[in-house]
């Protein structure tokens, strides 16, 4: 699997119930931060008439609180031709 559109990411602790997250999209995609009882979904999506992710990245940052005592992402890449690839970290 290929995740073109998730660039280096990083997590950070910054005290005992948060985390920083930091990760790159291309610069022509969006992302929803989603909270769930025991995880987060970063969902990763082109911008609307967009076909194909951009080789540029940008830095972007989210702040999250533990759920459960502990921090689980789920990175989710949407491609325009509707195929779903994930990547979690625990």
């Amino acid at each position: 699997m290929t995740y073109d559109m998730l660039g280096l990411f990083s997590f950070s602790k910054l005290n005992t119930n948060e985390f920083e997250i930091c990760f790159e999209i291309p610069d022509n995609c969006f992302y929803v931060l989603t909270p769930l009882a025991t995880s987060y979904i970063i969902t990763v999506k082109l911008n609307p008439g967009e076909t194909q992710p951009s080789t540029t990245f940008v830095s972007c940052k989210e702040t999250a609180t533990t759920l459960s005592n502990k921090l689980i992402a789920n990175f989710e890449q949407y491609k325009y031709s509707g195929v779903i690839l994930k990547k979690t970290y625990c």
